[in-house]
C-alpha cells in the first residue's frame, strides 16, 4: 500500500483502465480514482474500451473516459480487472500496469505492483480504505462512484461476502 502511494505520489500523467464490458464496480472503481487524482492536481486519461453504459452515464467524470488512450503516461494503472487480456484491444499492445487493484482472487498479478485483496467485496471498497492512505481525498462525486461499486458487487448487500466491515464503508461514503 504504502510502495502505490509513492508511485502516485511521483506520477505526473496518469493512465486508469478497467475491463471490458464494465460493470458498476469496474466504472465506480475507475471514476473514484481518477477523479481523486484529478482533485490532486494529476493529469488523468481514464479509458474503458466499451466506454460507459447509460446506467451508469449520470456519475460524475463518466463523460472524461475515453475508449482508448491518447498521448503519453508516466504510470498506468488497472482497477478491478483480473487480467492484463481483460483490459481490452486498445490496451493489449502497451506495456503491463505500475499498478494492479483488484478485488478477484483469481487476479494474475499481472502488475508491477499488485494490490490485491480477495475478501474485499468489490475493488471499490479497496479504494474507499486506501484513498485517503494516499493522501486522496474523497468528496461527494468520488463517494459516489465508490458506493457505485461496492453496492452494485454486493447486488444491494444481498451476497454471502457482504460484511460489517462493508456495510460501516457504504455508511461512511
Amino acid at each position: 500500500i504504502s510502495q502505490i502511494g509513492e508511485r502516485i505520489n511521483q506520477a505526473h500523467s496518469i493512465l486508469i483502465a478497467s475491463h471490458v464490458r464494465p460493470d458498476g464496480d469496474a466504472i465506480g472503481s475507475l471514476l473514484a480514482i481518477g477523479l481523486a487524482l484529478q482533485d490532486a492536481g494529476k493529469s488523468v486519461q481514464m479509458v474503458l474500451q466499451d466506454g460507459v453504459p447509460a446506467s451508469f452515464r449520470h456519475l460524475a467524470g463518466s463523460d472524461r473516459v475515453q475508449k482508448e488512450p491518447k498521448g503519453e503516461w508516466d504510470t498506468f494503472i488497472s482497477v478491478d480487472c483480473a487480467d492484463f487480456k481483460r483490459l481490452g484491444k486498445p490496451l493489449e499492445s502497451i506495456r503491463k500496469p505500475d499498478i494492479n487493484i483488484d478485488h478477484h482472487i483469481t487476479n494474475e498479478k499481472f502488475g508491477t505492483l499488485n494490490l490485491i485483496v480477495g475478501e474485499e467485496v468489490a475493488t471499490a471498497a479497496i479504494l474507499t480504505d486506501c484513498l485517503p492512505l494516499w493522501g486522496l481525498e474523497i468528496s461527494q462525486p468520488i463517494a459516489a462512484a465508490l458506493l457505485t461499486g461496492i453496492v452494485t458487487d454486493t447486488l444491494g448487500f444481498r451476497t454471502a461476502n457482504t460484511t460489517p466491515e462493508s456495510l460501516r464503508q457504504s455508511a461512511l461514503l
